[in-house]
């Protein structure tokens, strides 16, 4: 992992975690410019559109993500109320960011005179190739990390990685002990879920509304809650701790390591739940 890609000459640092997630963002603007004009979004005015979305996506993403963990761990935040507007690329909860977009949705569809679920499709298309950019950028930085394993898919990370400086159990001399590469993990899944949408979209052009949301919802609410079970970093919280030391002798990891159910695998639950019900009603629309 390199927190900082490079330094520029006569200095200053280009951070790694950002990077990713402008790469992210800039490889899923083509299909995301056509889709939105395929579908006749704000149609004449698609640029204003695409700008406006973006920028939703910009601020939806810092606000709600921020928000969210602050909630998670209030603790951290009473003591140094001014962290709370540092922006150093940590402390974020991808379902806050998550939420604050699709609100954000509401007023791009008022603007720009479209509904709500062509927005809504268009975004889970393309959405998935930008997040596992974005989880590449957690692993550049260190962050959200995973559990100790002694298994094929596990690495250590260095003395500048966020986990070896958050928890100093990690800590085995100048790297931490080895750690499930979880971040990876999730890249992986969410570049076959945008695979997947993208081909359907190609190969089934525009489908009743809801269509594409409710395979979003199913794919990365089932993706979130297997990779939670491999996470280490606990700031996510629990609903109920439950290990099953089988299941985790399976995967490599400590017998006491919490499969379920983390606060993030309660809301993929719900994703999943939700997402289910959409193509239902979708397929019974058409």
């Amino acid at each position: 992992m390199h927190p900082t890609l490079f330094t520029w000459p006569g200095g200053g640092a280009v951070n790694a975690y950002g990077s990713a997630i402008l790469l992210g963002a800039v490889l899923t603007m083509p299909g995301l410019f056509l889709d939105a004009r395929a579908r006749g979004i704000s149609r004449g005015e698609t640029w204003s559109f695409f700008v406006d979305f973006y920028l939703a996506i910009a601020f939806g993403a810092f606000l709600g993500g921020r928000l969210l963990h602050v909630l998670t761990v209030p603790s951290e935040y009473v003591a140094d109320p001014r962290r709370i507007v540092v922006f150093d690329g940590t402390g974020f909860v991808f379902f806050g960011s998550l939420a604050a977009i699709v609100l954000s949705w509401l007023w791009l569809a008022r603007r720009h005179h479209t509904t709500f679920a062509s927005i809504a499709d268009l975004a889970a298309t393309w959405m998935p190739l930008g997040h596992a950019f974005g989880r590449l950028g957690c692993f550049l930085a260190g962050c959200c990390w995973g559990a100790p394993s002694d298994g094929p898919c596990a690495l250590e990370f260095p003395s500048a990685s966020v986990v070896w400086q958050s928890d100093e159990s990690l800590r085995d001399g100048e790297t931490t002990v080895p750690l499930v590469a979880v971040q990876l993990v999730e890249a992986v899944g969410l570049v076959a879920i945008a695979g997947t949408l993208a081909v359907l979209r190609w190969r089934r052009g525009i489908e009743p509304p809801w269509r594409q949301a409710a395979r979003y919802a199913i794919g990365y609410g089932a993706l979130r809650f297997v990779t939670e079970m491999l996470r280490g970093d606990a700031t996510r919280g629990f609903v109920v701790r439950v290990a099953v030391p089988a299941i985790a002798r399976v995967l490599g990891l400590p017998p006491d390591q919490p499969l379920v159910l983390s606060s993030s695998q309660a809301i993929a639950i719900c994703l999943v739940v939700v997402g289910v019900v959409a193509l239902v009603r979708s397929g019974r629309s058409r």
